[in-house]
Order: structure tokens, then C-alpha cells, then sequence
């Protein structure tokens, strides 16, 4: 198949709510390049639909799988203002668009329109950061993909939700940002634990993800982070959980004073 033939199955999957087989597949030689440019193509199509890009989630930031997939640093994939949602501490999100939708825990950092993010200008300094929760949605049967197969559906980005923001003005907000890889989190469905987490998971320190925008995001049309400035979703901490309607999610953390958040889960 050729890249517009995979992104026009990708797309007819997202709308159907069906699997179709990964791009790799296919055959050999679709690797990363070819994925950000399928990813590419479907970003083009959303934004032609009317969505915005908020930002960016980074994925694969667990080190200790990269040499199973001969992988050198994580990926990115934008995320829009459709598929963001605000809990405070909780939100309620439809399951009625996703194929085959999993949550996971993840450290959201708001960024500056002025370049708050590593790059030449010295180190992050985020604007605010919270927990949040990830809806992830995969279009291939049974979750079988690669990093080149994620980065082409959709990034696997379905959603996000993000609680309640603790703003650089607050006491001691730069201390608790240095301290994001002592963060445990525990994860709970209606009540009972499901998963646990560590912010030094990611990457080593949450913050670290935040070095890789500027240089992967612009692979999307050469676009990176919105003028107004945007969210970074930093990867996960906590396994991959399946979701289904009607269930109840909470997040609590320890390790760093960051507040709680629940999401509730409708048809």
C-alpha cells in the first residue's frame, strides 16, 4: 500500500471504529519516517474537519523497551482541542467514539507561547503542570503495533484529560516540578487499584520529554507548538488499562503535591 492508501484506512477506521491492519504489515521498509508522514497526512485531514492543535502528547517514554524495538527516543503526535477535556477534579467523557480505548496516567505541562520548552533557550520552564489521563485508541487488531504503527494511527490519541493545574506562580512550584521522578501514582477503578506508577518511568523525569518537541513536533507540516502556546502530555507512568462505560477512574499521587483527579466513563 502506498502512504495515502494507509492514511485513508487509518481515517476510515477512526470513523468506523474498526481495526485494519498495521502500515508495517504491509511489507518491509515502513519505519518512523514514513509513519510521521502518514501521521502528517491525517493531521491535515483533522484540521480540515475544523480541529485545532492544543499541543502534543509524547509516547514510548519507557527506556526499558526501546531495544525491543531498536528505538532511540520516544515519539510525538499532536493532540487538539477536540479531544482535550478539563477535570476539576472530574470529568465525564463518551466512549461512543473509540475502538478500542485504554487510560493511562501521565504528568501534563502547560507550555509558554514564548518558547517555554528545552531548546536554545536553556532548559523547560513549564507554565503549569498537572496529573491527567490519556485515553489511548488503537485501530489495529488486538493492540499488535509497532512505534511506526502508533505513530501512524493518530499517534494512538483518543483523548485527554487533564486536572486541576498548579500554576508557576504557586509556592514552591519549581521545587515540586524538580521533584517529579520521586511522583508515585496509584491508579483506581471504581474504588479498587488497578495500576501504580512512577514519574523516573518516564523518561527518567517527566520534565525530559519536553526536550524532544521541538525537534519531532515540526514533522507534522513543520508545524510545532500552537503561537498561544500549548499542553505536553509526557507519556505514561502506569500500564495500559482497557476501558468500558460506565466505570469510575481516580488517580491519587504521592511523592509530589499535585491534586487528584476522576474521570467518569458514559456510552
Amino acid at each position: 500500500m502506498t502512504e495515502a492508501e494507509i492514511a485513508r484506512a487509518l481515517l476510515s477506521a477512526r470513523d468506523g471504529r474498526h481495526a485494519t491492519t498495521p502500515p508495517t504489515r504491509h511489507g518491509a521498509g515502513f519505519g518512523l519516517d514514513e509513519a510521521y508522514r502518514v501521521g502528517a497526512a491525517l493531521d491535515r485531514r483533522l484540521r480540515e474537519r475544523g480541529y485545532r492543535r492544543a499541543g502534543c502528547k509524547v509516547g514510548f517514554t519507557n527506556k526499558a523497551i526501546w531495544s525491543r524495538f531498536g528505538m532511540e527516543e520516544p515519539i510525538v503526535a499532536p493532540v487538539y482541542d477536540r479531544t482535550i477535556h478539563a477535570a476539576a477534579p472530574t470529568a465525564r467523557v463518551s466512549l461512543a467514539a473509540f475502538c478500542a480505548p485504554r487510560i493511562e496516567v501521565e504528568v501534563v505541562f502547560g507550555v509558554d507561547p514564548d518558547g517555554g520548552i528545552a531548546g536554545a533557550e536553556g532548559p523547560a520552564r513549564p507554565a503549569w503542570v498537572a496529573l491527567g489521563f490519556e485515553i489511548v485508541d488503537c485501530h489495529y487488531p488486538d493492540w499488535h503495533l509497532t512505534p511506526a504503527d502508533s505513530v501512524a494511527d493518530f499517534g494512538l490519541h483518543g483523548a485527554l484529560v487533564i486536572g486541576p493545574r498548579i500554576e508557576r506562580a504557586a509556592p514552591r512550584f519549581e521545587e515540586q516540578v524538580a521533584r517529579l521522578d520521586r511522583l508515585e501514582v496509584s491508579l483506581l477503578r471504581d474504588e479498587r487499584p488497578s495500576a501504580r506508577g512512577r514519574g523516573r518511568d518516564v523518561l527518567g523525569h517527566p520534565l525530559a520529554a519536553l526536550d524532544f518537541v521541538p525537534r519531532l513536533l515540526p514533522r507534522f507540516d513543520g508545524a510545532g507548538m500552537p503561537a498561544s502556546g500549548g499542553v505536553v502530555s509526557t507519556g505514561t507512568m502506569t500500564a495500559l488499562e482497557p476501558l468500558a462505560a460506565g466505570e469510575r477512574w481516580r488517580v491519587e499521587a504521592c511523592g509530589v503535591d499535585l491534586p487528584g483527579l476522576e474521570l467518569v466513563l458514559t456510552d
